[in-house]
């Protein structure tokens, strides 16, 4: 990873102290950096605990969905966690949809200090060709897929997934329709961005909320 970075210090003053989640070194990962054949991201849940709903002090709770329905994985911090290609998965409070890859995802979660939530070391293979991944919502009540969108990363490269996420939560929050159960007529939560910054006073509701 380090050729891809850049300080304005001799290497030797930071060699026995480099810290990948030091703030400027960090922005310098927080959208996709490529390192050979996979992609690296550190990704800070700019979130407090105090923010959020029954989220378990002490853990990074992650929603995944498999035969039996939606089910919760805890994220115990600095240990590796492994989310499976095609599994629609989610982080509460800071991933307002489910994001379903076509590529295996590793998560290395490191906690905050004091009331922060921390941050997420991200590595995956880089996407080719038709390879891609999903922003997906789900009913709340029973799980039938509501709307799905999906971005072809291995053509369109990992440079405009933001905005793709960006465009995807705008489709799905404009149409009442999209957030419509047809199974159940449930009408789910607005959906959200990982970026704080981008929250509508709506938005930041649905974000407590889910």
């Amino acid at each position: 990873m380090l050729p891809e970075l850049a300080i304005d210090m001799p290497i030797e003053k930071v060699l026995d102290d480099w810290d990948l989640l030091e703030a400027k070194v960090a922005a310098k990962f927080s959208s996709f950096r490529e390192a050979g054949q996979n992609i690296f991201g550190i990704r800070r849940r700019a979130i407090a605990r105090a923010e959020v709903i029954d989220l378990k002090k002490g853990k990074f709770e992650s929603l995944q969905i498999g035969p039996t329905g939606i089910i919760g994985e805890p994220r115990t911090p600095m240990h590796m966690h492994i989310t499976a290609a095609g599994t629609p998965h989610r982080i509460p409070h800071s991933l307002g949809y489910w994001h379903i890859n076509d590529m295996d995802e590793l998560y290395f979660p490191v906690p905050g200090e004091g009331d922060e939530l921390g941050y997420f070391i991200v590595i995956m293979q880089t996407p080719r060709d038709n390879e891609g991944e999903s922003f997906a919502w789900y009913c709340e009540r029973c799980v039938t897929l509501v709307h799905e969108i999906h971005y072809r990363s291995g053509i369109l490269g990992l440079k405009d997934f933001w905005r793709a996420e960006d465009n995807a939560v705008r489709d799905f929050n404009g149409d009442v329709r999209h957030r419509t159960c047809p199974e159940c007529g449930h009408l789910n939560p607005l959906g959200y961005t990982w970026n704080v910054a981008k929250d509508t006073d709506e938005q930041r509701a649905a974000r407590a909320l889910w």
